[in-house]
């Protein structure tokens, strides 16, 4: 089969969507498929010049599917073909292509709803993101949904086979920490953090019931405000209001389990921006914002990693990668990781809601070292086993109805044409 495979542009260089990008492409060509892929300059819209090329590009190889990192390929979607009849129809209409929509973070921060396809599919990374989906999405109409979460190149194993000399990091944390992420932003209304518009009764609900049972799902913490508040209307834009909750928990998480391991006197490495802000004891060593690169390097060199989430009947792409490099993690994301992995798969799991037996459970581990090293591989091999680009693509082709047909089409007129 043919894939099409539209690649941003505008993307830094050394991200982990280039490297999911790579991951897929390589994929794909095992598993005996064709990735045609197809740059464009501008996430949400293509240049005039694009879209004939688009339509070249679809007219001549004819794909069986498309594969959309983070939807930032919607603007693809958009484009138009003048029917026989005379009516506008999307390309990918047209042409009865299917489009998997792949959510790389949380449903309300993707564009997956900017996708103009009939045979939609969303794939997603958590197992509490298709009732998000209809909170924040209500009018979006999917063929199907397909649990895929981001998986692992094996090329990215910075891992040493010299443990006690080479792993020079106890705890590794990677993340940003904004210090207004920390904040209740919303209730300045229209708030410069995201240019939107937000209720604040509605988000403070949401929030202190996130906050009052963290090991719950996000959309079971709007059910459970939503009991609160009683009934909010026609038309609610649950959007913005779950972007900001989402953004919110996601800093605040961060910040109190590293908080909490650094003052239980475990030695950790923390790398982000941000975090110079904060008074943080001399057992913590600060480092700057890194590229993706760097981050497999400090992967492969760290006995522990922290991972505090909200993907908490899901998983993130760090968990996984630092498994393949060996480290054992340790995740407050819980729901779908348990039942994947095992209790004793390689990762290790924690309460936010007792962040003082976390420091515990680390420097117990630091301290047996063989238990360490042999979690550490036992941890790879599973993600090996399961978890790598090849098993992603392969489920989320299998899950799509992959049937196409021979569609004809012309562009509209250009303007001035």
């Amino acid at each position: 089969m043919r894939i099409l495979l539209p690649l941003w542009r505008g993307t830094l260089q050394n991200t982990f969507y280039q490297d999911f990008h790579q991951g897929v492409a390589e994929a794909l060509r095992e598993l005996g498929h064709e990735p045609v892929q197809f740059p464009f300059a501008e996430a949400g819209r293509l240049a005039q010049d694009e879209a004939e090329k688009l339509y070249r590009e679809v007219e001549k190889a004819r794909p069986d599917a498309v594969l959309d990192l983070a939807c930032w390929g919607f603007g693809l979607s958009r484009v138009t073909l003048t029917t026989q009849d005379g009516k506008q129809e999307p390309i990918f209409d047209a042409f009865d292509i299917p489009y998997a929509g792949m959510l790389l973070d949380q449903p309300c921060n993707q564009a997956i709803n900017g996708i103009r396809a009939q045979k939609l599919y969303a794939a997603y990374p958590d197992l509490g993101h298709p009732e998000q989906m209809r909170l924040a999405f209500p009018e979006l109409k999917l063929a199907g949904g397909i649990f895929a979460p981001p998986a692992i190149r094996q090329d990215n194993d910075r891992s040493a086979q010299r443990w006690e000399s080479d792993r020079d990091i106890d705890v590794l944390y990677v993340g940003n920490l904004p210090s207004e992420g920390l904040e209740r932003f919303w209730h300045n209304r229209t708030n410069a953090f995201w240019h939107e518009s937000y209720d604040p009764e509605v988000c403070d609900a949401i929030a202190d019931c996130a906050l009052a049972n963290p090991e719950r799902s996000l959309h079971l913490s709007v059910r459970a405000a939503l009991a609160q508040l009683g009934p909010l209307g026609p038309g609610f834009d649950f959007n913005s209001q779950l972007r900001a909750v989402e953004n919110f928990l996601r800093f605040s998480f961060r910040y109190d389990a590293v908080v909490a391991l650094a003052r239980a006197g475990v030695r950790m490495r923390i790398i982000g921006r941000g975090w110079e802000k904060f008074a943080l004891p001399g057992n913590v060593e600060p480092g700057a914002e890194t590229n993706y690169e760097a981050f497999f390097r400090l992967a492969g060199s760290a006995k522990i990693c922290l991972d505090a989430s909200t993907y908490l009947d899901g998983v993130n792409d760090r968990v996984f990668s630092y498994a393949l490099n060996r480290a054992v993690c340790f995740t407050n994301a819980a729901g779908y990781l348990r039942g994947s992995f095992g209790e004793n798969g390689g990762i290790r799991y924690y309460s936010m809601r007792n962040l003082a037996e976390l420091g515990e459970q680390i420097k117990s581990l630091l301290a047996r070292s063989d238990e360490l090293r042999e979690t550490g591989e036992r941890a790879r091999q599973n993600v090996l086993s399961a978890h790598t680009w090849r098993h992603r693509v392969g489920e989320i082709l299998g899950a799509m109805r992959l049937r196409g047909k021979a569609a004809t089409g012309m562009l509209p007129p250009l303007p001035g044409r």
